[in-house]
């Protein structure tokens, strides 16, 4: 067990999905199991290779020494904790992460912004205990901070640098990277054709299993953890991962009032708690893990334009009259269901 260096409230966010068919073949398949960034994973490969525990573990935990603000000197934390208009290095991972992250920013007008590090913080939800919510004056004023142009990034050199007074927080897109990264190194650099790979809920796998047999996720009610309203079919897709977003099981209590991690970063405060969960289907499991962010910080008729303008496939579950409502992007619509 290795020192949690994500919060362990990552792992108290809603995880909205069951494999549902991981032992359906004659031969089962290798498993590897571990904890990593506040949470767990599960990896079951159909292999020959022997000790694959240490390599699966390392390929996580790479991600999680870089973009980690848990730990002092993660490189995540050297960018925090530099002066602004200083120039820090930083991996290429680093790059690919948050130049996809400031992407997403410009696409979604600033609703989805890794640079609310110091707004997380403020209320609770970053590495510091907090036992009041901040002053309106500390909203107001770290809500000018933040902002698509707030990071300067040098390809080039892989380098960036603050510009503003703002923090990065990239909670909301590394562990899709991470399973892309272990994926990457079970896929492309050993070989192997029939993969399962889940941390904390998200998930990326091959096409099939083995003798083209799908893998099965099952999604379930925001409201009835144990109830499954929608399965996915791996062979439906020419790569599967998912991600799903929901703003109601990680929380902070202030003065009796509730208080989602879904921070909005235009408003400079949590969204009101809702039961709506979103879960984002794409061939990668980093854009899953932003999209299914973004998608969850709007409002539920702007985040279905939203994925329909960007041509998104998106599962939407809210509640209503106690039951749980499915909404499909029209992208998702095109999928075998």
């Amino acid at each position: 067990m290795i020192q949690k260096t994500f919060p362990i409230l990552i792992s108290l966010i809603l995880i909205s999905v069951l494999v549902l068919s991981f032992f359906l073949d004659d031969d089962e398949p290798q498993r590897i199991e571990g904890s990593i960034m506040g949470t767990t994973y599960n990896v079951a490969v159909f292999s020959d290779y022997d000790n694959l525990e240490q390599s699966i573990y390392d390929s996580f935990n790479s991600v999680n020494l870089s973009m980690s603000t848990y730990l002092n000197d993660s490189l995540i934390n050297k960018v925090n904790y530099s002066d602004i208009n200083e120039w820090v290095n930083v991996s290429h991972d680093f790059i690919e992460v948050l130049r996809y992250a400031v992407d997403t920013c410009i696409k979604s007008k600033g609703l989805y912004d890794v640079s609310i590090g110091k707004l997380v913080d403020s209320w609770g939800f970053g590495p510091l205990e907090k036992n009041q919510k901040p002053s309106l004056k500390d909203i107001q004023y770290l809500k000018t901070q933040v902002g698509c142009d707030s990071i300067e990034i040098n390809d080039e050199a892989s380098a960036v640098k603050r510009k503003r007074d703002v923090a990065l927080d990239f909670s909301s897109i590394a562990k899709g990277f991470a399973i892309d990264k272990v994926y990457k190194h079970l896929y492309s650099e050993l070989n192997i054709e029939n993969i399962f790979i889940e941390l904390g809920g998200e998930i990326r796998t091959t096409k099939h299993k083995t003798d083209k047999t799908p893998w099965k996720i099952g999604v379930v009610s925001p409201s009835e953890p144990d109830k499954i309203v929608h399965s996915f079919i791996s062979s439906n897709y020419d790569s599967f991962a998912m991600a799903t977003s929901g703003d109601y099981r990680n929380i902070r209590i202030f003065n009796e009032e509730e208080y989602s991690h879904t921070i909005n970063p235009i408003v400079g405060s949590p969204n009101n708690l809702s039961r709506k969960s979103v879960s984002v289907i794409s061939d990668n499991a980093m854009i899953a893990d932003a999209l299914a962010t973004t998608l969850n910080v709007m409002e539920l008729e702007a985040a279905m334009d939203y994925a329909n303008e960007y041509e998104i496939k998106a599962l939407f579950i809210y509640e209503q009259d106690s039951k749980p409502n499915l909404l499909f992007s029209k992208e998702l619509q095109k999928v075998k269901m």
